[in-house]
């Protein structure tokens, strides 16, 4: 499971992407980190 952890660029990486889309956000867009489908899903009915 080593390969499956995340190096420090790649953490950085995405610490700057998820500043980027927060700062894009907008009553019309929102940006939401999901775990899962399942968690994607349960996001999306609740934007209902």
């Amino acid at each position: 499971m080593s390969t499956m952890e995340l190096r420090g660029v790649e953490k950085a990486k995405i610490e700057c992407a998820e500043k980027l889309f927060n700062n894009v956000s907008t009553s019309h867009v929102r940006y939401h980190q999901v775990q899962n489908y399942q968690n994607l899903l349960d996001i999306m009915q609740n934007l209902e």
